[in-house]
């Protein structure tokens, strides 16, 4: 007797599963089942929340972050600066207007390399570029009242009830130019 094949999937969340004689044989494998249309629609909308990132960065516009642009759950990290990365978004807020201060920022996000993950999960790469001015009676406590930065960032994204969020962000740097 052969064994059955059976095959299940929910068009929402994209996951499907095959048994075979009650054996899971995928292992947990997700497929999409968005359509080409839906996840260019999808990655134009992460584009969107990380345009919203950089503006309410550098406006520090704190409740935008909360409500636009994490995952209530997210998390930053930013090895040159910080041991492990910081979880949840009020932690994240916290840490960030206490480090930006009194600063100038200008960020610039280009070139993303989005893949989409699932019907309501993603990932990207974006190549930075910032800018840093601090007053010149507050250096940063590295000494520095201006920076010119050049790297990436590397971003898990969710697809919640409000849409497309940050859910994991890491900073890495090739090159700071400072004085």
């Amino acid at each position: 007797m052969l064994p059955s094949l059976r095959v299940d999937w929910t068009d929402r969340s994209g996951r499907f599963n095959v048994s075979l004689s009650g054996e899971n044989v995928t292992n947990g494998w997700e497929i999409s089942t968005m359509t080409d249309l839906e996840r260019l629609l999808a990655i134009e909308e992460i584009k969107r929340v990380k345009a919203k990132y950089f503006y309410c960065l550098d406006t520090k516009d704190w409740a935008g972050w909360k409500e636009n642009v994490f995952a209530p759950d997210g998390s930053l990290d930013v090895p040159e600066a910080l041991a492990e990365p910081i979880v949840g978004i009020d932690r994240i807020i916290e840490w960030v207007s206490l480090n930006a201060g009194t600063q100038v920022s200008v960020h610039h996000g280009h070139m993303p390399d989005i893949e989409i993950c699932s019907a309501d999960s993603a990932k990207g790469i974006w190549a930075m570029e910032d800018r840093l001015y601090r007053p010149k009676d507050k250096p940063h406590s590295s000494g520095f009242t201006s920076l010119h930065g050049f790297g990436h960032y590397h971003e898990t994204y969710v697809r919640g009830p409000k849409g497309w969020r940050i859910k994991t962000t890491r900073l890495t740097r090739l090159r700071v130019e400072t004085v």
